[in-house]
């Protein structure tokens, strides 16, 4: 039999290929999270639709068994590289991120390898028109779109898998497809919410997007972190303004670096509304010295609470943001799961005990409010969860730069992680499942079921649709759709 190596060499000779005796492969599958560094058998950057489909017929005609898509490379448990225990070819979209924009249409066209961020300035500039997208921008469109995608504008706007229209797509046998609700009905209600990697590459998706607000703010507000009774009061009255604020405010309670913060976005069209809003932020939360309202224009906010306000504080502007690689090695974990009912008196006295002994920096716990009424019916789409009041996340996090060395830095991360994970189990009880799209092994810890957590009802029909399109498994991952 040939090897995959030598038939994409000589079928496509041109294409950027690198394999583990390439001095370009250390690059090639490099990845800012060290607790994901697994090593592919090789990885391809096709440029179109016609290499993608080379590719599989090379891979099939090779004996592989197991493809892997790379988009943004933002995978926590390294799925879009095949995973820790995988033995992946890697087919790398980071070359397909054509972007082009319909401004009467308000739609965006992307190749399967466009970055989120990166769509964000073309649709901003060429019209000012956006999208919601998750909170951290250095990731693929691709990825994201089939997770969910919740981030500082989706109580106003709603997730980024809504706003899909169309793709493209190239399944196992080779073939190019489109999917939309007439081509394809049923892959495309699959991808809209069952992770990543499952049935086929993305090549090209086509999303809708809307006008971006035209006074937009971001708002800071910040309390001590000090005794449970004063995290307690505080922490009601941040729950009770968020299920009740206006569908213009998109508020995340956040716990961090000795702080309960109230942050987010004001997705307002006047200075005047703007300025009611903010008026209503002082009178119905509880006063305190730190507040701070950021009147800027819509990228601006993007910007601000897209680096600055998350694990990536390196970038100095949306146009410089790109894939990831090890420039900025960190240890990270992170854990998630949807909250469907607002939290009770027991619950936020459990959580207060705990949180008034959180590391002073390093360890995370945000909540993102969200519209449970909003959103199209749980059937809809693949996604596991709706009308939801809250997305739970938390992350440990150390910076290879901060410590020096890997030891420290893993020495340091385990101490984190002990945090969160206890963290994790106060909140388990009151969350419907695990978000997919901020992937962990560990939800399969304690006797649960990992897959349960991630897809639920939707499974046996995911599995349904995998049998179809991919019967082989050949595109597959720990955390992807199985067959059977």
């Amino acid at each position: 039999m040939v090897s995959f190596k030598d038939l994409v060499h000589d079928r496509l000779p041109s294409m950027p290929v690198s394999f583990p005796e390439d001095a370009t492969f250390d690059d090639a599958t490099a990845t800012w999270n060290y607790l994901a560094q697994p090593r592919p058998v090789g990885v391809v950057a096709p440029r179109s639709t016609a290499e993608v489909q080379e590719i599989i017929r090379c891979a099939r005609e090779a004996g592989v068994t197991q493809l892997a898509i790379r988009s943004g490379g933002h995978s926590f448990e390294g799925g879009s590289l095949g995973g820790r225990d995988g033995r992946a070819v890697v087919i790398d979209m980071v070359a397909m991120n054509d972007i082009g924009i319909d401004r009467e249409g308000q739609t965006a066209t992307v190749g399967g390898g466009t970055l989120t961020g990166n769509l964000m300035v073309q649709a901003w500039e060429q019209g000012g028109l956006m999208l919601p997208t998750g909170e951290c921008i250095a990731v693929g469109v691709g990825g994201q779109i089939q997770c969910g995608g919740y981030g500082h504008y989706s109580r106003t706007y709603g997730t980024l898998t809504d706003r899909l229209l169309r793709a493209e797509m190239v399944l196992a046998d080779g073939s190019a497809v489109v999917v939309d609700e007439r081509h394809n009905p049923d892959l495309f209600w699959a991808i809209r919410g069952s992770g990543t990697g499952s049935f086929g590459v993305i090549t090209s998706l086509t999303v809708q997007l809307n006008t971006a607000p035209a006074a937009p703010a971001n708002f800071f507000i910040k309390y001590p972190l000090t005794d449970t009774a004063t995290f307690v009061s505080t922490f009601k009255a941040l729950q009770d303004y968020s299920l009740h604020a206006p569908p213009a405010v998109n508020p995340m309670i956040v716990i961090w670096r000795e702080r309960l913060q109230f942050l987010g976005s004001l997705a307002t069209e006047t200075d005047a509304e703007r300025d009611a809003l903010v008026a209503d932020l002082r009178e119905k939360l509880p006063p305190t010295d730190e507040f701070d309202i950021q009147p800027a224009d819509f990228l601006e906010t993007m910007r601000v609470q897209g680096l600055e306000d998350t694990s990536a504080p390196f970038y100095p502007d949306l146009s410089d943001v790109r894939r990831e690689r090890r420039e900025h090695l960190r240890y990270m974990k992170i854990k998630a799961g949807f909250v469907p009912e607002p939290f009770t008196d027991k619950f936020i006295h459990t959580l207060a005990a705990h949180a008034i002994t959180q590391p002073a920096d390093g360890a995370r716990i945000q909540l993102l409010g969200l519209d449970p009424n909003a959103g199209p019916p749980v059937d809809a789409t693949a996604i596991k969860s709706r009308g939801c009041s809250w997305l739970m996340g938390m992350a440990s996090g150390v910076f290879l730069e901060e410590t020096g060395d890997t030891a420290t830095m893993v020495e340091m991360g385990a101490k984190l992680d002990e945090w969160i994970r206890t963290a994790y189990e106060i909140f388990y009880p009151y969350t419907s499942g695990g978000y997919i799209g901020d992937d962990d092994y560990e939800e399969a810890d304690h006797g649960r079921d990992m897959f349960d957590s991630y897809y639920g009802v939707h499974l046996p029909r995911l599995k349904a649709i995998k049998h179809k399109y991919d019967p082989d498994n050949l595109f597959h991952h720990k955390l992807s759709i199985p067959v059977d």
